[in-house]
């Protein structure tokens, strides 16, 4: 229902699913016809607030910066977990091969190390694709981490600007969001 150019949409435990599966029609009807949006609620759920937000947010910058922030604010709290079980800057994965290298997928064959890693301690803080990476030894242990995982990253974001933010591994997040920018999709 569209009620004082707001687009607004009742959810509740019943119809949970079946709404948000339509977020990115939300998103597009919004941007379309430039409509505020707001969830009409008993729910005390975080990432209806997350999406409410983000649809309101009607620069394009400012809302991939949100998304941006708080998927990495979300995997930061995981990522704190210590999950992958470094010990003298050794990781689970060159442990259990026995192996003294040292600052895990942070040093790589090939590629070298990640400037941004100083005195074993990540500088940047803001690389998505490194927080959503996790190896082969932490996903048979059952962690892994994508960008589908959060509502406001599936539907807010393109498969191409997914493919960025699994990939631009090493990258300032000034440099993710451009090519984000770039790579948007176009309004209906």
């Amino acid at each position: 229902m569209i009620k004082n150019n707001t687009l607004i949409i009742n959810i509740n435990n019943d119809n949970y699913n079946k709404i948000i599966k339509k977020t990115r029609r939300y998103i597009k009807l919004c941007d379309k016809k430039n409509l505020k949006f707001k969830y009409e609620t008993d729910l005390n759920n975080e990432e209806l607030k997350d999406i409410e937000k983000a649809i309101n947010i009607k620069d394009k910058k400012e809302r991939i910066e949100f998304i941006y922030d708080k998927i990495c604010l979300d995997l930061d709290k995981k990522i704190n977990t210590n999950y992958c079980e470094f010990e003298n800057d050794i990781c689970i994965k060159y442990r259990y091969k026995n192996s003294n290298h040292k600052n895990g997928c942070c040093e790589c064959k090939g590629r070298g190390k990640c400037k941004y890693l100083i005195g074993s301690t990540c500088t940047m803080k803001t690389c998505m694709a490194c927080k959503l990476f996790t190896c082969k030894t932490l996903r048979k242990k059952g962690i892994k981490h994508n960008i589908n995982d959060y509502i406001i990253g599936k539907y807010f974001f393109t498969r191409k600007q997914k493919d960025i933010l699994r990939y631009s591994f090493w990258t300032p997040k000034e440099i993710v969001i451009d090519r984000l920018l770039k790579n948007e999709y176009v309004k209906p």
